[in-house]
């Protein structure tokens, strides 16, 4: 090969990294497996146990499985205000942090972390998408995550594809749900065979069907509450008592139209001769023993199931227990997080790899930045405490832990003006030695 043509197959392939450097393209209606699916309007309707119990048998069934009824269920579950929140809180943590794309070397890869993160480090819209769908995963079982399009480098969106159309154990998208599941029918897509493959992601298990599955009892007794409102309104409320020896049908109704307009509380018309007397159960005055005692037990182990503990979200917790369950909600937080760049590592990159986003033969990883991160308040109490003991904080650092700019003349004044005038001294001659 000569100067000439080594030139020129010189411009060919720069030529081609500049036209690949920055790809965008909307994805094809063939390869959006949202497109094809049938919207359904799922019922909210109340269950029972046996409800429940019925729609897990059916969702667990290995040669007809159907996840329909039991994905209707969970829509009322997570409305449950604790489901919620503990929902909330395990996400929201998991998902934030310091992310950071890795080169081969160990150090930060710049350039590809851009296509992840923006300038300020916070996680892209798509990007914080589909960690929100790999936390999901945990609580519905299994999901699967539908790629998007791509505007320079990076995707524009990602979606998550609706939970009763997915078949876990075989992979399986069902495109219209009320349709019965046949293996390789037409109504169904694999997420495994190309082309689809390579812009859908499962996650999860195939065959557990989440924590939200695992409160369902608690939630499902919580029902009580319905019970709790009609108690208040039959006994929280004066009893409106109406006696009246009147035989005339007419005047008999205005009296109980009457009572009708008075909103608020039971009524009753009776006899001057009638007499009504109310029978309770003993210690069945009390509601909050009735009902109180079981939603609180029920809420505790939905916390318990949720996030390993109930001392971040009990207000009664003592601060000695509170740690240690701050502790254990630790030690869940960054389980998942691991778990979320375990999936970024091994399902996601290489997809990007393969769409041309990432360079095929670049080695770069995703990893969290689990170094210990302290509020601005607790470094103001450590430089604080280290200053009184005689200790000189460099202005940089303190300006670094803290981001305040600081005047290096100015420290702590303790109560002690005495103490406080040798803590300068001591400084000052620091200063000199050091100097």
């Amino acid at each position: 090969m000569n100067i000439f043509e080594k030139y020129i197959n010189k411009k060919v392939n720069q030529t081609l990294k500049d036209k690949f450097k920055n790809i965008s393209k909307p994805l094809s209606q063939d390869l959006n497996v949202l497109k094809k699916i049938k919207p359904e309007t799922l019922d909210r309707i109340s269950k029972d146990i046996g409800d429940w119990r019925d729609a897990v048998e059916n969702a667990e069934d290995i040669v007809n499985p159907n996840r329909d009824e039991l994905i209707k269920m969970y829509r009322d579950f997570v409305d449950d205000y604790q489901v919620f929140s503990t929902m909330q809180t395990r996400i929201n943590k998991s998902i934030s942090g310091s992310f950071r794309i890795m080169n081969e070397k160990g150090d930060i890869d710049e350039e590809e972390t851009k296509k992840f993160l923006d300038p300020k480090g916070f996680p892209l819209p798509w990007f914080r998408a589909f960690m929100t769908i790999k936390m999901l995963s945990k609580f519905y079982g299994y999901e699967i995550a539908q790629l998007g399009d791509i505007i320079d480098n990076k995707f524009e969106w990602v979606k998550k594809i609706p939970e009763e159309n997915l078949i876990p154990y075989y992979h399986d998208v069902i495109l219209d749900s009320n349709m019965a599941y046949i293996h390789g029918s037409t109504n169904v897509i694999n997420i495994d065979e190309e082309p689809q493959a390579t812009w859908l992601i499962g996650m999860g298990s195939e065959t557990d069907l989440g924590l939200i599955n695992k409160c369902a009892p608690y939630i499902i007794y919580k029902s009580v509450f319905g019970s709790w409102s009609e108690h208040a309104d039959r006994f929280g409320m004066p009893l409106r008592v109406g006696k009246t020896d009147l035989r005339d049908n007419l005047r008999r109704q205005n009296l109980i139209d009457m009572f009708e307009a008075m909103t608020g509380s039971t009524y009753l018309i009776q006899d001057s001769d009638d007499q009504v007397e109310f029978i309770e159960q003993k210690g069945g005055n009390d509601p909050h023993n009735i009902y109180g005692e079981l939603i609180s037990k029920c809420d505790q182990a939905i916390s318990k199931i949720i996030l390993s503990q109930t001392g971040t979200t009990d207000e009664k917790a003592f601060a000695g227990s509170a740690d240690v369950h701050k502790g254990i909600l630790n030690d869940v937080i960054v389980a998942d997080k691991l778990d979320i760049s375990t999936e970024v590592n091994m399902s996601l990159i290489p997809r990007m790899k393969k769409i041309g986003i990432i360079g095929a033969n670049k080695k770069i990883y995703g990893q969290w930045d689990f170094s210990e991160q302290l509020d601005i308040s607790n470094h103001v109490d450590n430089i604080q405490k280290l200053s009184m003991s005689g200790y000189l904080i460099p202005n940089d650092e303190v300006t670094k832990k803290t981001g305040y700019e600081v005047d290096a003349s100015i420290i702590p004044v303790t109560n002690d003006k005495m103490a406080s005038v040798m803590d300068k001294v001591t400084n000052m001659y620091k200063k000199e030695l050091n100097g």
